[in-house]
């Protein structure tokens, strides 16, 4: 039996789509949440002076994106055929690029340019994401099932935690709050379908509350 033990800050933040894919496979981990001095004394020791870490059979791995794609291929949540993985690879990619830019608004330091940031986020770039992110679900059974294929993919996780969690979280609604999504009636329909995913249900019922 393979030994995982997840290594990150007690917030859903980058590591929240690996526990959703440990979910999804039903498989046991060790989900370890680190205090800030915990983290100085382990950050020289972490293979690129970053978290999250996931340890397999003891052996480390690093970079988020590494870790879901390593999980995602253990457990059968990445595309069979060449192509369909490229194209998974591309909506998680794409799902990364939305991220960074709520972080960058979220934690910039002047407050000026942080108001300017948010602004042009939340009326312009969130609208042109959302728009290509339908466009790309509906390519897929009119964009009544998963981004690729016909069962739950490493793409399918990334969106939902971004449409679900991270961006309502930095719009400071509720968690699940997703009434940004009106007049994106397919991507709300996704959000809504992945959640009632038991093993997904399950986990959101259990998991520790955080602000992000």
């Amino acid at each position: 039996m393979v030994v995982f033990k997840l290594t990150y800050f007690d917030v859903r933040g980058r590591a929240e789509p690996i526990r959703y894919l440990f979910a999804l496979a039903g498989v046991e981990y060790e989900d370890k949440r680190l205090t800030s001095e915990e983290w100085k004394k382990l950050k020289p020791n972490t293979p690129f002076g970053g978290l999250p870490i996931l340890e397999v059979d003891g052996k480390v791995l690093g970079q988020t994106q590494a870790i879901c794609r390593h999980v995602a291929y253990m457990h059968g949540f990445f595309p069979e055929n060449a192509w369909d993985r490229a194209q998974a690879d591309a909506i998680c990619e794409k799902q990364l690029e939305f991220m960074v830019a709520i972080q960058r608004a979220k934690f910039e330091s002047d407050p000026a340019k942080k108001e300017t940031m948010a602004k042009k986020l939340k009326e312009e770039d969130s609208k042109t994401h959302l728009t290509q992110l339908q466009n790309a679900l509906k390519q897929n059974n009119g964009g009544k099932g998963w981004f690729i294929g016909n069962k739950i993919s490493l793409a399918d996780v990334q969106v939902f935690f971004v449409l679900h969690d991270q961006y309502p979280a930095f719009l400071g609604d509720a968690v699940g709050v997703v009434n940004y999504l009106d007049g994106f009636d397919l991507l709300k329909g996704f959000v809504v379908r992945f959640k009632a995913e038991p093993k997904v249900a399950e986990w959101l019922k259990k998991r520790p509350v955080n602000s992000f």
